[in-house]
């Protein structure tokens, strides 16, 4: 026995000795391999960059190092060389950035530190930036026409100009800002009649003393007019309706401004697909010609479109659309969609002017069917809008409905039969549109969208009601690939019958582009379905009924936010991103009452693809404080699954 206990000390010891020798020689040869690796840039310092960020430099230089994500790739641990020769490169690319943002003296040096590895590199650039040049005096100019001088100097919006301007005394010179500060003078003297102004800046720099006098020095030319617009393009639509919609007229001042919100006007219009407005060559005076150059749309055209999502499933839609209808540039679309939810029919028939270039009118019937969890409805009506695009970012409109309802609403206990209720509504719809950011695609900025209707005006409506709501939304840029999307949304209905509005008008929440992690319309007041059970005779049994199911009722208030961070994926697969969210809200009966009906909340995320069509969507959220009523609990029993504290939401386009 001592024999065998004696051998199996040995056999271990011997298998230490061979594991540690081939650990040894692992280590060895790992060292032998690190020794070949050509080295790389592990990490990358500045140092002494008091005005500007390490961020932005690195951005100016060649040398890069990897990245907190490209270190965790342990199996490719290559892509940034040290290059020696490229680092020098990189001291006269800082120095060169440091020069032309007012910094004649600075100092770039480098050196390459050792890392653990012998292949892993440290590079620090080190920069003494010195004392910058500070602008001492500006001084203003006008040659040729120096009778406009004074009218120029003492307008609010050129003293508008020069307080904004990047250059103002005291600050550094920066020459890099030069092209800018030009431009920004010349945009404004343009904008002031002057068509052929030019605007150059000359800088006496006294490197010594650190300080630079700056004359700007402005030749206005001739205060212009314009004369005449030609207009130029195969066009159904005669000439003076084609100057009338772009807002210029004969004898008006030049305007820069002017002539780019022409050339908007125009091409915003539904008839035209192209528009360019310019200065053609010509002797200058006092009268301006312009040329005019545009193309149209195709004047009939139809479109068909078929979607998924999971709410109304398959969806289509159809449109037909005539861009001039007896050749006075009116539109007239009719327009058919739907899906398992809706079915709508519309006619929309379009006055492109009212007022001026910026005012449509909108006609439009339409007949719609709605299939809602606690309600059928059928409507006819007619919309009458009047729109206002105010500028390129706010918009506003005023409306008039009319519509016959028809709703069927669900009763609670099935022996009683459904009931169906006629109304009329009549109101006055009042809207807005801000959109800070004028890209769909990369939003940026606050958008804001008020609400307001008001029904029973003339007595031509069977309820009477003021209807109120707000919706703020706000794109935050956190980096090039991603972005925090904030909504908070609220709303509230003031009636003069505390229940008598039918469900269609109240507030519902949950959905695809709502609280995601509910269905849509469960969040909120909810009232539940039973079957009665009934004897051999058929005879309802008064004190028994089965559960069915729950639907939601809606409320005259409500309350809810969305928060998201939109993260692209590119660099991994080309169009697709990733989100997490967090999305809250409640909807009340009547008013806001917390503690009856407290705020519920779901969290999740999703996938984006960014396709032809838009954002492909897929979201998954978590109720994370659900009643009784969402679980599907009825009188203590337990009737629902662990899925319905999920919502699964497939849709195109963002969430909002």
């Amino acid at each position: 026995m001592l024999y065998f206990k004696n051998l199996l000390v040995l056999v271990i010891g011997l298998l230490f000795v061979a594991a540690l020798l081939n650990v040894n020689a692992s280590a060895e040869a790992k060292n032998l391999v690190d020794e070949d690796k050509a080295e790389q840039v592990w990490k990358l310092t500045i140092e002494g960059n008091d005005t500007f960020s390490g961020v932005l430099i690195k951005d100016q230089i060649a040398t890069s190092a990897f990245s907190f994500l490209e270190k965790l790739k342990f199996w490719d641990r290559s892509g940034h060389q040290l290059n020696e020769t490229e680092i020098k490169k990189d001291v006269i690319r800082i120095r060169n950035f440091y020069n032309r943002r007012g910094f004649p003296n600075v100092q770039v040096r480098y050196r390459i530190e050792d890392g653990n590895k012998s292949w892993k590199k440290h590079v620090v650039f080190i920069i003494n930036e010195q004392a910058p040049i500070r602008i001492n005096d500006i001084t203003f100019t006008f040659t040729n026409e120096d009778r406009y001088r004074e009218v120029v100097m003492q307008n609010s919006d050129f003293q508008k100009t020069r307080r904004k301007s990047e250059f103002q005394e005291g600050d550094r010179y920066e020459i890099i800002k030069k092209p800018e500060v030009v431009a920004s003078y010349e945009q404004r003297l343009k904008n002031l009649g002057f068509a052929y102004a030019k605007v150059s800046i000359e800088a006496a720099v006294d490197t010594a003393g650190l300080a630079a006098n700056l004359t700007i020095k402005s030749s206005p030319g001739p205060l212009t007019y314009i004369n005449n617009i030609d207009v130029k393009g195969d066009s159904s639509s005669s000439k003076g309706y084609i100057i009338r919609e772009s807002g210029l007229k004969k004898g008006q001042k030049f305007s820069l401004n002017a002539l780019q919100e022409a050339q908007r006007e125009i091409f915003n219009h539904h008839l035209f697909r192209f528009a360019t407005l310019n200065i053609p060559e010509q002797e200058q005076d006092s009268t301006l010609d312009l040329t005019m150059r545009v193309r149209e749309n195709e004047l009939r055209t139809v479109k068909t479109s078929v979607g998924f999502g999971t709410e109304g499933l398959l969806r289509g839609r159809v449109s037909w659309t005539h861009r001039n209808v007896f050749d006075r540039a009116h539109q007239f679309t009719a327009s058919a969609r739907a899906s398992f939810i809706e079915q709508t029919v519309n006619l929309d028939y379009i006055f492109p002017y009212v007022f001026n270039t910026k005012s449509s009118f909108v006609v439009s019937p339409f007949g719609q069917h709605l299939l809602e969890p606690s309600f059928e409805l059928f409507r006819l009506g007619v919309t009458n809008s009047l729109i206002y695009q105010y500028s390129r970012n706010l918009t506003g409109s005023v409306s008039y409905q009319f519509t016959r309802n028809a709703e069927l609403s669900q009763r609670t206990d099935e022996s009683l039969p459904d009931t169906t209720q006629n109304f009329n509504l009549s109101s006055i719809q009042l809207s807005g549109y801000y959109n800070q950011g004028f890209g769909r695609r990369s939003q940026n900025g606050w958008v804001v969208q008020p609400f307001a209707e008001v029904s029973g005006l003339l007595g031509s409506s069977t309820f009477e009601f003021q209807k109120l709501t707000v919706d703020v939304r706000r794109y935050i840029p956190l980096s090039k690939s991603t972005t925090l999307a904030a909504r908070i949304e609220t709303g509230a209905l003031f009636a003069a019958k505390e229940d008598s509005l039918p469900t269609n008008i109240r507030f519902f929440l949950g959905g695809t582009n709502s609280v995601r992690g509910y269905v849509r319309h469960e969040l909120g007041p909810q009232r539940v379905i039973i079957d009665s059970v009934r004897n051999d005779d058929g005879q309802v049994i008064a004190d028994s009924a089965e559960f069915r199911r729950f639907v939601p009722v809606g409320g005259r208030s409500f309350f809810g936010f969305n928060f998201e961070i939109r993260q692209g994926i590119d660099q991994l697969i080309d169009g697709f991103g990733i989100a997490i969210f967090l999305d809250g809200g409640q909807v009340w009966r009547r008013e806001p009452d917390l503690s009856l009906r407290p705020m519920q909340f779901a969290a999740g995320g999703g996938l984006r693809y960014q396709s032809p069509i838009g954002p492909v969507r897929l979201d998954v959220g978590y109720k994370l404080n659900p009643s009784d009523t969402d679980l599907k609990r009825f009188q203590g029993q337990d009737f629902g699954n662990a899925f319905d504290r999920i919502g699964i939401h497939i849709s195109v386009g963002q969430a909002f």
